[in-house]
């Protein structure tokens, strides 16, 4: 992990965004693991960062849930986003015009460390970085589902992390809510986010360009996904959808 602190500009960053979908088993591949996070947090505190942990989670009391579970927060500040109060924002998006947003969540824009878990979706077919800001919203957010690609490329274009950590260390294969787990025994860091999305996806072997908001957010950024500098190896692993999942996002449910 001091690797990372030392490779990115991390140290100006406030806040740390993991993805606690729902309280859950660490080792199944539905939360980002606590361990990560405690590592995390601990080299933050070596480097003289304070940083405030915040999350929403699909249930009221997801985050507050694994907070407390994890012992997270004895280690820092914690939020949980679905309590906090909720701001109506215009974003003028192509598609998503405003958002009800967490208030911290807007502080946090202006430094956070985004640690998603690396897992399929029904809807988006992978849920890793860009997506991990659906934790920042009211629920539900169902209103996001009709032409959710380009609203997740909408909302990154408002609110973008600094640094990406994707935790593949047990990946989330078959479902998102009720994953299979993998044990791949990755992690995919960058500062930006859309080209650690693309290397994530591909190491889940997912075409990145048939994952609708990485491919919208790579025009949108103008990123060169052929001047991506990869540093270090890992074997790519098969991740797919269930037939229910699959069912499901046909239905857009």
């Amino acid at each position: 992990m001091e690797k990372v602190f030392d490779l990115f500009e991390i140290f100006d960053c406030k806040f740390l965004k993991p993805n606690f979908l729902k309280f859950d088993d660490p080792d199944k591949g539905c939360i980002t693991h606590p361990v990560l996070l405690r590592e995390i947090l601990r080299c933050a505190k070596e480097y003289g960062m304070d940083l405030t942990v915040i999350e929403g989670g699909f249930f009221r009391k997801s985050a507050e849930e694994c907070f407390r579970a994890f012992g997270i927060d004895k280690l820092a500040r914690c939020v949980n986003l679905n309590e906090d109060e909720f701001l109506e924002v215009k974003i003028d998006g192509k598609v998503l015009k405003s958002v009800e947003i967490a208030r911290t969540a807007l502080e946090a824009r202006r430094g956070f460390i985004s640690v998603p878990k690396m897992k399929v979706h029904h809807l988006t077919k992978v849920t890793l970085g860009i997506k991990n800001n659906m934790g920042f919203l009211k629920k539900p957010a169902i209103y996001m589902h009709p032409q959710i690609d380009q609203k997740l490329v909408d909302l990154l274009n408002f609110i973008c992390p600094k640094i990406t950590i994707v935790d593949g260390v047990v990946g989330g294969n078959l479902s998102e809510m009720f994953p299979k787990p993998i044990k791949h025994g990755v992690m995919v860091a960058s500062d930006d986010v859309v080209a650690c999305d693309f290397v994530a996806a591909s190491l889940m072997n997912v075409n990145p360009f048939e994952v609708g908001h990485i491919r919208l957010a790579i025009e949108s950024r103008g990123l060169n996904v052929e001047e991506i500098e990869i540093i270090g190896e890992a074997e790519s692993r098969k991740y797919s959808l269930s037939l229910l999942s699959k069912f499901l996002g046909k239905l857009k449910i």
